[in-house]
């Protein structure tokens, strides 16, 4: 089970084209506090004086800090640490959230907070421990946006700021979401000097969609709906989806473009489709350049379209590349860049060597450039998925074990050149002895990967995970860096995961979502 649908057939179009210039002032980071620099000197200071076991010690206490590697530097990362709390009474005061934002190796700066609830209320999900019960499980910190205020969230490609979304309007549980100090799309500066500056109301799209699924302890599961916010490679505007008329003046999902100086709202879209219970009517938008986004239609007929930024001119459709007979293109929410771009496509007809309920078909990657068409990956598996394009290989993620380093088919990251060959298993994250499924994220599985981003100006690769690759991470999920060749893996955030007291207080405490100034995969 996924967070973001990957069961909906539709067309990939090429989406983001992010821009690859950043200027040497953006680059360097300013003069900063850095707590892990000075805990990392003090512990090399107490290895050994020479020989192999200083070596060994000043590696160990490397792998143990939050600071990135050599060759691995980080610009500006955003993300959200969530706490919850059931005392042994079953009482909760729902969600405390802090989004903080990360430049380089400099401390967190804490952008907007938002206190848990006043008043606690009874936490009852549909199992023992409730929905703070049900989100420790599932060690998915992004699945706080199901009951949370923080949405979506965009780093500029320049890595200058962070646009990010607040609003309660959207949560499924209202008495568990604490009222946020404000609401709308807020803009930041990475430096963390200035306060958020308010530029729009916040959409009235969900991010997810509630389907049924026999696989979660409440019977159902989250899908994406509303997607990213999509900035433009000069970083001047920004689109997402929100409600809006079609040419009839029905209300209907539509594109909008707003500007981040002004907050100005331009309606790109008047399409028909509504919102359905498993069909958001429109998604994975995308700008293709500084003029014209990209953008999906779902269902049985699922077609891309583009449209300008003008406002003026009317969607037109995008012809689908051909592949072969009964195979499906479905939407990558994020690639990396126009030409060539790499499709996620289902095979409804193969079935999945690990294939479970709801995921039976076999998935796999392909890579189209101009008119040539190339199979990335061969697996027969239904969870492979990703597909980030730097420095002439394809990262994505997979269960699979053709390298014969993954015999508990752990989800990892791979890469392949974009002729599908050089096949590279980057990260060797272990198993947690739990069942697997694989890179589908489900209630108390095997750990997995929920998130994958890279940097198209450092090569660093940066992932969220629940699995424990360093000894720092036995209860939940993390965000973690390394370097595009998958060695020095650095584990960045340290949260406490789910705990349970000896009088019973569960406690639940981790990350997500995040955003990157880089490419990524949701």
């Amino acid at each position: 089970m996924q967070f973001l649908s990957r069961r909906l057939a539709l067309f990939l179009v090429a989406t983001l084209a992010l821009s690859l210039a950043a200027t040497r002032g953006s680059a360097r980071a300013a003069a900063c506090h850095s707590t892990c620099t000075a805990q990392l000197a003090e512990c090399k200071r107490t290895c050994p004086a020479g020989g192999q076991a200083r070596r060994d010690c000043r590696e160990a206490c490397a792998e143990r800090s939050t600071c990135t590697a050599p060759g691995a530097r980080i610009r500006t990362l955003a993300y959200v640490v969530n706490e919850c709390t059931t005392d042994p009474q079953g009482q909760t005061f729902g969600l405390k959230q802090k989004l903080l934002v990360r430049r380089g190796n400099c401390d967190p700066v804490s952008v907007m907070e938002v206190p848990p609830l006043s008043t606690p209320v009874p936490d009852r999900g549909g199992l023992s421990g409730g929905l703070c019960r049900i989100y420790g499980g599932y060690r998915v910190g992004l699945w706080s946006q199901v009951t949370g205020v923080f949405q979506r969230m965009a780093a500029l490609p320049d890595s200058s700021g962070v646009l990010f979304e607040v609003t309660s309007r959207v949560s499924i549980a209202p008495a568990f979401t604490a009222k946020p100090p404000a609401e709308g799309i807020f803009f930041v500066r990475a430096d963390g000097r200035s306060p958020p500056r308010r530029v729009s109301d916040a959409s009235r799209f969900p991010n997810f969609l509630v389907v049924a699924d026999v696989n979660s302890p409440i019977g159902v599961s989250f899908n994406g709906a509303g997607g990213a916010i999509a900035v433009s490679p000069d970083g001047r505007k920004f689109a997402l989806i929100d409600l809006g008329p079609d040419t009839a003046g029905n209300e209907a999902p539509q594109i909008y473009l707003l500007d981040l100086r002004s907050g100005e709202r331009t309606q790109l879209t008047h399409q028909s489709r509504v919102l359905g219970e498993s069909d958001p009517g429109i998604c994975c938008i995308g700008f293709l350049n500084t003029r014209t986004i990209a953008f999906l239609k779902p269902g049985e007929d699922a077609r891309a379209f583009q449209v300008e930024t003008d406002g003026k001119s009317p969607e037109k459709e995008i012809p689908p590349p051909t592949l072969v007979p009964g195979a499906r293109i479905v939407p990558q929410f994020k690639v990396s860049g126009v030409n060539p771009n790499v499709l996620y496509v289902v095979f409804p007809d193969r079935l999945a060597v690990n294939a479970i309920p709801g995921a039976e078909p076999v998935d796999e990657l392909f890579l189209i450039d101009g008119h040539n068409l190339v199979q990335l990956t061969n697996f027969g598996r239904n969870d492979t998925g990703g597909g980030l394009i730097a420095r002439g290989r394809v990262l994505f993620f997979a269960s699979a074990n053709s390298t014969g380093k993954n015999p508990d088919e752990v989800c990892q990251l791979f890469s392949v050149n974009e002729s599908g060959g050089d096949l590279r298993q980057l990260t060797h994250l272990p198993s947690d002895g739990r069942p697997s499924f694989g890179c589908r994220a489900s209630w108390e599985t095997q750990c997995s990967i929920s998130g994958a981003s890279q940097d198209p100006i450092t090569g660093t690769v940066l992932f969220a995970s629940s699995c424990d690759p360093v000894g720092r991470n036995p209860f939940g999920e993390q965000l973690f860096a390394m370097r595009p060749d998958g060695t020095g893996l650095r584990q960045l955030t340290a949260t406490r995961g789910l705990t349970t007291d000896p009088d019973g207080t569960l406690h639940v405490e981790m990350p997500g979502p995040f955003t990157y100034a880089g490419q990524g995969r949701d």
